[in-house]
């Protein structure tokens, strides 16, 4: 089992409907419909999430060397979350409406403020690096459990949302 590091908790489904033969080729397919796409800093978009190999969390890529070890598939459901300290976007604005006032002899107003907040927002977007976090999933594909390893129920739920979107039925066990 992909237990790493951390403290441990499990949530556990098992899959239901027909499953084809090629089990490997289904799961491959199915995982690389939902696989990881990276957030453009240019959008608005502050999270993103998606299917990843367990050993290389970069790749999108289900090789079946990597992704089936025996009876198991193992793989991972990466999140990035791409969002701008609220420190250095308050120290911006501060350091921002002070040059405003001394230069228009006025406080800005709050139109002002919120456009120039946007503004920042966007401009420290392109320089910030997404925060990566990355969950370890596994597929029994004799008993059709899929195990998911994470402390935050709305990843668990997340995961299972797409894993039945992609991959066929799951029900909680």
């Amino acid at each position: 089992m992909p237990i790493r590091r951390g403290s441990v908790n499990l949530a556990r489904f098992r899959m239901e409907g027909a499953i084809p033969k090629d089990v490997k080729r289904w799961l491959q397919k199915g995982l690389g419909k939902a696989a990881f796409e990276p957030i453009d800093p240019k959008s608005d978009d502050e999270r993103s999430a998606g299917f990843v190999e367990l050993e290389l969390t970069d790749r999108t890529e289900f090789s079946a060397g990597a992704l089936f070890h025996g009876l198991h598939a193992l793989f991972a459901w990466r999140v990035d979350r791409l969002k701008v300290p609220t420190n250095t976007l308050r120290a911006g604005l501060l350091q921002w409406s002070q040059a405003f006032e001394q230069k228009h002899g006025r406080p800005a107003g709050r139109r002002e403020k919120a456009e120039q907040k946007d503004s920042l927002k966007k401009a420290l977007r392109t320089k910030q690096a997404p925060v990566s976090k990355v969950f370890e999933l596994s597929v029994d594909l004799t008993s059709r459990d899929v195990f998911v390893w994470a402390t935050s129920r709305n990843v668990v739920e997340e995961a299972q949302a797409v894993l039945d979107k992609n991959e066929g039925h799951h029900r909680e066990a």
